[in-house]
């Protein structure tokens, strides 16, 4: 029985990273950079990413706009120290994709470490398919212990 579950969790596994399209794909290595940047605190690279309207709404429900979310990073008033990621998918429809998951996030915040559970969902779009994909928003929940 054991073996039956174990095949089948495998088989569904690859068959659902087979059925990613390259756009989805595409989206989620942006995403897993994105998450690299911020614990690597690459600012400019950020910088380039976030939409000029990019807003973040944290766990806690407070949101910052782009400006506020970059000075608070190159601050230092709010570090990423790790994030692992433990699933996320995506779904791209034209000009627009979204990205939600699960992770574990090691954060720094005023000083204090906090280690959050969280689901997140990120709001990707473009102008049109020759140009890149940049982040208009970003929302993160606090998942149960």
């Amino acid at each position: 029985m054991k073996k039956t579950i174990l095949l089948l969790t495998l088989l569904f596994t690859g068959l659902q990273s087979f059925s990613q399209t390259s756009s989805e794909k595409e989206i989620l290595q942006l995403s897993n950079d994105i998450f690299k940047w911020e614990v690597g605190n690459k600012i400019d690279s950020l910088e380039k990413v976030f939409h000029e309207k990019f807003v973040v709404v944290s766990s806690d429900g407070n949101s910052q706009l782009k400006s506020a979310y970059i000075n608070s990073l190159k601050s230092g008033a709010f570090v990423h120290d790790n994030i692992n990621i433990e699933e996320n998918s995506a779904i791209v429809s034209d000009n627009t994709a979204i990205v939600t998951g699960k992770g574990k996030f090691s954060v720094t915040v005023s000083g204090k470490k906090i280690e959050l559970h969280l689901s997140y969902m990120e709001v990707f779009t473009r102008t049109d398919s020759e140009n890149s994909w940049q982040v208009i928003a970003m929302k993160a929940n606090i998942l149960e212990k």
